[in-house]
C-alpha cells in the first residue's frame, strides 16, 4: 500500500496557462510576474516543498485563477499533466 502524501499540480497549471495565453512561460517569466524566487518554483516543480507557505499558495492561486485545492492535492501519486 503506498502512503498518501501532498502533491501540488504546478507543472499542470503552467500547460493550461502556457495553452490559453499561447505562450512558453519559463521559471524566470513566473518569477518576474508573481515575485516568487525561481528557486521556490523549482521546488514546487519537483514536489520538493516540504511546508506550504500562506503566501506563496495565494500568489500562485491569483496567477493560475485558482483555488488552493485546485493547485494542491492529496493522493497516493504524484498528478501526471494530460497530453
Amino acid at each position: 500500500m503506498l502512503e498518501m502524501t501532498i502533491y501540488n499540480r504546478l507543472k499542470i497549471l503552467i500547460a493550461e496557462k502556457e495553452f490559453r495565453e499561447k505562450r512558453k512561460l519559463t521559471y524566470r517569466t513566473i518569477s518576474q510576474e508573481t515575485g516568487i524566487s525561481t528557486a521556490t518554483l523549482t521546488l514546487y516543480m519537483k514536489q520538493g516543498v516540504k511546508a506550504f507557505d500562506t503566501g506563496t499558495l495565494e500568489t500562485l492561486c491569483k496567477y493560475f485563477g485558482v483555488l488552493p485545492g485546485q493547485i494542491l492535492t492529496y493522493s497516493e501519486e504524484p498528478p501526471i499533466p494530460e497530453p
